[in-house]
């Protein structure tokens, strides 16, 4: 046979490693029992596991915070508009609800409702602490895009679910009311204290116009500084008097678009979730123990993969020397 001679090419033959999908659908096929049973016991276990759990209903609230201020005095002020702005950019506040949201997780407020509905027992806590990680827990607060906080309580109980949201908001109120009634009492002192002193130079005016000829330069002087004492006077008397109603008011601070009822609908556990996955799961972990298995038998098979499988098995040993 010549060097230029074609050599006659052999067929090529498939590899022997090449995994097709009839290798694969014989191993399911092969290990279906084991697969199946695996499967089957896994839901029979995830249906079990589902019920035992107990149901879970969220009650739910839906509050419109203030969007502006409440005082009669803070309404007046609030007309100098380009300062007040410039006062909110300044505090770093972007969002007036991330306030309310706070407020509505603090810990003192928190405190006020596991005490009210004796949480400690229903939780079964030993310490506050733990009491109070268990009711944050249970405990969803948001602020929507459209200004509108939601509280959302989940509860065993659907009462206790939705008494505990609700309590939120009044405990909310209780809060803002406070702080609106000392702020209400800290201008109402500050404009007395202002009206008496304007009361007083208003008074000295007076007898320094008596005792001043009306002939002289000092007459229109002491005349221009008593008128404005008196247009003083009133302006802070009027202050005053707004103050004074401001801390008199008794209104609600925040608006409840939606209160909290007891939910009719448990809102977990999703039993049907639960034991999807779970067959899922089982199925594919049966699946790759198949294969493995399979690969495993076959490697045995072959005396140059035992022995290597044999060093594999060897090399894996926590004990070796």
């Amino acid at each position: 046979m010549s060097e230029n001679q074609i050599a006659i090419q052999q067929p090529a033959t498939p590899d022997e490693d090449e995994i097709n999908l009839l290798d694969l659908l014989i191993v399911l096929a092969k290990h279906k029992k084991r697969i199946i049973g695996a499967t089957f016991v896994a839901a029979l276990l995830a249906v079990g596991y589902a019920l035992s759990l107990p149901n879970i209903y969220t009650g739910s609230t839906k509050i419109l915070p203030p969007q502006q201020s409440q005082s009669s005095a803070s309404a007046m002020l609030s007309q100098l508009g380009g300062l007040a702005g410039m006062a909110g950019s300044s505090l770093g506040i972007k969002n007036p609800n991330d306030l309310y949201v706070a407020m509505l997780k603090s810990r003192s407020l928190m405190e006020k409702i596991a005490k009210r509905f004796d949480l400690q027992k229903v939780y079964k806590q030993e310490t506050l602490t733990g009491t109070m990680n268990a009711l944050e827990g249970s405990t969803v607060i948001s602020s929507g895009k459209d200004g509108v906080i939601t509280v959302e309580v989940s509860d065993k109980d659907p009462q206790l679910a939705a008494n505990i949201a609700n309590a939120f908001i009044e405990e909310l109120n209780k809060l803002l009311q406070t702080y609106s009634l000392t702020d209400a009492s800290q201008k109402r002192t500050f404009f007395e204290q202002q009206l008496m002193q304007a009361k007083n130079k208003l008074t000295d005016a007076e007898l320094k116009l008596d005792k001043t000829p009306n002939t002289s330069l000092q007459y229109l002087d002491a005349l221009r500084n008593l008128k404005y004492q008196e247009a003083l006077w009133e302006i802070l008397a009027r202050q005053f008097e707004m103050a004074k109603l401001d801390e008199a008011k008794d209104f609600p601070l925040i608006q409840v678009l939606d209160k909290a009822t007891p939910p009719e609908k448990k809102s977990k556990p999703k039993r049907s979730m639960i034991v999807l996955l779970a067959t899922l799961v089982a199925f594919f972990l049966a699946v790759i123990w198949a294969f493995i298995k399979e690969a495993l038998a076959r490697s045995n098979d072959d005396p140059e993969q035992a022995v290597r499988l044999s060093e594999l098995r060897e090399l894996l040993r926590w004990n070796r020397r």
